[in-house]
């Protein structure tokens, strides 16, 4: 039988959604193994801290790279090729006694691994829902099986680690690789490469030259990068804590509130039809940042927690523009510009965490730090709010 096609309820759908929590599930335990094993056979935070980065960073250099790749090749088979070579490197850190820099390199190296897939996972679920709101729904979906993989991982990771150990937590990472490998390739219906299917390459270059030269794409590309400021407070999230009083415990509590938030803006966004999609990318982006500006007028733990959840329903705007990019640029160009985009958002993400400090320390409060930020953010993402519903206005005007 053919697999629905348009619906989050097609089997080509249900293989994508169910590959993405099991890989996702295994990846929140790997996080946690790899940082209490690299700091047992060191005893050095830094180089703990060193292979948490390096689970971030290779993705700012493999997103333009390797991103392409899900054009090239047939999607289906390259996600396929990603999971099961994750699977091999992670049980070759799960080895007792393998060498750090063999663990580092292998940590980095499935981080690389992650941006074709990702790219690629983004193409299919435009070629699975083929219509605009169930591609945006589809995204949504996608995005809150992370959110709430995220937020599993900060209640429950290290609890699973220091029961099962850190072997054990990696063989079961690996695990999951190979049976996300395996439904998707049972579950997704072979389809040729993008380029393939599309004759030969256009002349417009590469995935810049098509930002560049697509107004309203360049316009959704800022406000992504607009949203890596979201990520300031859990740059500052410890002295936060710090500066109202609160215990360690709480940390965990205000890291889990945004992705709670994030959860409950994208189920609520995934059921609006199509034109209420489109317009929610406008407040929802302004509502990213917003609450962020009243942090150094509302102190406290609970206001705290209040404006981020605010600030992560805020965010669940980002499927919805990972979705409007997918169906603006060519179909053969698709994973170049998706996995582009993804790494502007994690190398924001990145100077964002590291300048967040600096700045705590500059202003002498990391609550000011944060809503300065927030309100800086909040003014360039309201201005580019009023040109994406200017942009609304002229397409529906024209079409």
């Amino acid at each position: 039988m053919t697999p629905r096609r348009g619906t989050l309820r097609g089997g080509e759908f249900t293989a994508l959604w169910v590959s993405e929590a099991l890989s996702t599930a295994g990846d929140q335990l790997a996080k946690v193994a790899v940082a209490v094993l690299v700091y047992e056979r060191t005893g050095s935070a830094a180089w703990s801290g060193i292979a948490y980065a390096m689970t971030l960073l290779p993705g700012l250099v493999a997103g333009p790279v390797l991103g392409p790749l899900a054009d090239r090749l047939p999607r289906r088979g390259l996600m396929v090729v990603c999971c099961l070579q994750q699977a091999v490197l992670v049980a070759g850190m799960a080895v007792p006694g393998v060498p750090l820099g063999v663990l580092v390199v292998a940590v980095a190296a499935v981080a690389a691994i992650a941006a074709p897939f990702k790219a690629a996972q983004t193409a299919v679920v435009l070629d699975i829902l083929d219509e605009p709101r169930a591609n945006k729904a589809g995204n949504a979906r996608l995005g809150i099986i992370r959110e709430a993989g995220q937020l599993a991982g900060l209640a429950g990771g290290a609890a699973v680690v220091a029961t099962v150990g850190t072997t054990v937590a990696l063989s079961l990472d690996a695990a999951s690789f190979v049976a996300a490998a395996a439904l998707l390739r049972l579950g997704l219906r072979q389809r040729p490469a993008a380029r393939e299917a599309a004759g030969p390459p256009e002349n417009t270059g590469g995935a810049l030259r098509i930002i560049a030269a697509t107004p309203p794409v360049r316009l959704l590309c800022v406000l992504v990068l607009l949203c890596s400021l979201t990520a300031v407070p859990d740059g500052v999230i410890a002295p936060l804590v710090g500066q109202v009083g609160g215990p360690p415990w709480t940390i965990t509590l205000l890291l889990g509130a945004d992705c709670l938030g994030f959860i409950l803006g994208a189920r609520w966004a995934a059921r609006a039809d199509e034109r209420c999609q489109r317009d929610l990318i406008a407040p929802l982006a302004v509502l990213s940042l917003a609450p962020l500006a009243l942090f150094a007028v509302l102190p406290g733990l609970v206001p705290m927690a209040v404006l981020l959840v605010l600030s992560g329903i805020g965010a669940s705007y980002l499927p919805l523009i990972r979705a409007e990019i997918a169906e603006r640029v060519p179909p053969h160009r698709v994973g170049a510009v998706t996995g582009l985009v993804g790494s502007v958002l994690r190398a924001g993400q990145g100077l964002v965490v590291v300048g967040a400090g600096g700045l705590a320390q500059c202003l002498r409060s990391a609550a000011l730090a944060v809503a300065v930020t927030g309100a800086a953010g909040a003014c360039l993402s309201w201005w580019c709010a009023l040109r994406w519903i200017r942009t609304l206005r002229a397409e529906r005007a024209i079409g």
